[in-house]
């Protein structure tokens, strides 16, 4: 009686873990294709769009009747190709003075035993917190035509408008993110050769050309090529400090907001998308050269510096880290008192901002950079950890995409966004998922090269023995690499969320009537003559940023996470 009740058990036992391997092996193929289907939809899609609307009459209701005419008319219209060469011109003297610049501030932080490393570490990487606009609005307040410093205490009529503070703002903005490339490759160089050539008889200044310079020339060329691609790309300087010097960003944004010329506006941004595709691959090449200039045995311990290089050093990287302190109190101040720089008194009158937005921007600001944050966290780990542990048979053709909105301008996908999906059945256009898909779109590369490079630390037996006891994929997922990753996830949460805060050009296009972002507030205040109160809604962006920076911190220290080092690890 017993016996057909005990038969008819024993296939359902061995039933359940069949079904299970069988939806375990379609889980990591699904994941897979979801991801590039995402890349293709929300990065290839808008940027077709952009391309189909300047190569073909008719735009975007039809891809027939190629034409160049529209690149006929941006080329024989000498105010619209004058951004061409006003933006080579601005960027290329940006990329020398960062270049040169950062190159010495790193090199004081990594080859002399100057005190204080670790503040200034911290001070160049404060651009990182604030919108790039943050630049303009101080130089504003102390070198326009109003300025502090030219019109009240030199009493000169020259103002910084214009080429001069363009520049001089982007080279403030560019500062940590060249610093990060350099500070690293001056750190893994191994220091002995330098030792070797000194207890040879070279002097220091041969020892700086033949032996410093040749071997962190990669990362100077790396550094050089990003800071090229941010400038030339920057859109929240130039609108605010340009004046009538227009480049490529500023005309895009003119050509759709103020003549509605879409067509037009989508050319310049494949003219602008040619050099940044460029400074791309070049600093994908460049980088990829840095790794065999860098030892594996590189000394960490650094010999005395003589006392004249530390006085030099000491005072070169206190006088960068002044500049920039310099930039952050400008705003800061110019947002509590009455009126700049005729009353000092206090007041806090300029944080009622009398804008639409208002606080409810900064809120929505808030929520939208917690939903970037998390979802750009999660979704660049699980790409990372599908190319780096399960290695499709596509995986070079997936790494591809992941990598390719780096290379792609962020005021160019924000119109590709309009262009593509501003129809009635794209649901979440004119919402604010649609700013939440951009910047995470956007900012896809860093986050997906930092699971990457999480992931290789981690030891593939643990995963296999996890898989050999039992554990399918979804389990292993959260309960091994998940864990295993917090760092990593932190880290990109915090890069994704300073990110969303303070974004300017990738969301010009995508806020509305109903859709109002902190940032783009700030632009709209200082174009209707309040920017005091711009002053306080940057400052009030610098103060939620620090915030959040704070609460990881503890949530690190409590989940045993590691420790950041300041801003740099945030990047």
């Amino acid at each position: 009686m017993n016996t057909g009740p005990t038969e008819y058990a024993a296939p359902v036992e061995y039933d359940v873990p069949s079904v299970r391997m069988e939806i375990d092996r379609f889980i990591v193929p699904a994941v897979t294709i979801f991801i590039v289907l995402l890349l293709f939809f929300f990065m290839l899609f808008p940027l077709w769009s952009i391309l189909k609307l300047s190569f073909f009459k008719g735009g975007q209701f039809g891809i027939t009747n190629f034409t160049l005419a529209n690149f006929h008319k941006y080329f024989t219209t000498s105010y619209t190709v004058n951004a061409l060469w006003h933006s080579l011109y601005v960027s290329i003297a940006t990329t020398i003075i960062v270049t040169v610049v950062v190159f010495f501030f790193a090199y004081g932080m990594t080859r002399t035993t100057i005190s204080g490393k670790t503040i200034f570490r911290n001070i160049i990487m404060m651009p990182l917190v604030a919108p790039s606009i943050i630049q303009a609005l101080a130089l504003i307040y102390l070198f326009g035509r109003n300025g502090l410093i030219t019109a009240h205490l030199l009493k000169i009529d020259w103002n910084i408008y214009g080429p001069t503070g363009i520049i001089v703002s982007e080279v403030l903005y560019c500062l940590p993110h060249a610093f990060v490339i350099l500070y690293t490759t001056l750190s893994a160089v191994d220091i002995r050769l330098d030792e070797a050539a000194e207890s040879l008889g070279a002097t220091p200044f041969k020892v700086f050309t033949k032996i410093t310079l040749p071997s962190a020339k990669y990362g100077i060329f790396s550094a050089a090529a990003l800071t090229f691609n941010l400038t030339i790309t920057d859109f929240g300087n130039p609108v605010v400090i340009g004046g009538n010097y227009n480049v490529l960003a500023t005309e895009i944004y003119a050509q759709v907001t103020n003549l509605y010329r879409f067509d037009l506006g989508a050319t310049i941004s494949v003219i602008l998308l040619v050099p940044s595709l460029m400074a791309f691959i070049f600093n994908y090449y460049i980088s990829r050269k840095t790794f065999s200039m860098i030892s594996g045995a590189a000394k960490p311990v650094i010999p005395p510096s003589r006392p004249l290089k530390k006085i030099s050093f000491m005072s070169y990287c206190s006088l960068v880290s002044f500049s920039i302190i310099v930039i952050f109190a400008t705003v800061i101040i110019g947002s509590f008192v009455k009126i700049w720089p005729y009353d000092w008194t206090l007041t806090l009158s300029h944080y009622k901002f009398p804008s639409i937005g208002g606080y409810s921007a900064i809120w929505t600001s808030v929520w939208v950079s917690l939903f970037v944050g998390l979802g750009g966290s999660f979704l660049t780990l699980v790409a990372g950890w599908v190319m780096e542990t399960r290695r499709p048979f596509f995986k070079q053709f997936i790494y591809l995409l992941s990598v390719m909105p780096a290379a792609i301008p962020g005021l160019v996908m924000g119109l590709g966004y309009i262009l593509a999906f501003n129809k009635p059945y794209y649901f979440f256009f004119g919402t604010p998922w649609i700013i939440v898909i951009n910047i995470i779109i956007c900012n896809f590369t860093l986050g997906v090269l930092a699971s990457i490079s999480n992931l290789r630390n981690i030891d593939p037996s643990i995963e296999e023995a996890s898989i050999s006891l039992g554990g399918d994929t979804i389990k292993t997922f959260f309960q091994i690499i998940f864990p295993l990753s917090r760092v990593a996830f932190f880290q990109n949460f915090v890069y994704f969320f300073m990110r969303s805060m303070t974004t300017i050009s990738a969301v010009i296009f995508l806020v509305s009537a109903t859709v109002h972002l902190a940032a783009i507030e700030i632009i709209m205040l200082d174009n209707d003559g309040w920017t005091a109160s711009a002053n306080a809604m940057c400052t009030s962006i610098i103060v939620i940023v620090l915030i959040m920076l704070g609460i990881l911190q503890i949530v690190q220290k409590k989940t045993g996470g590691g420790r950041q080092e300041g801003l740099v690890s945030a990047l």
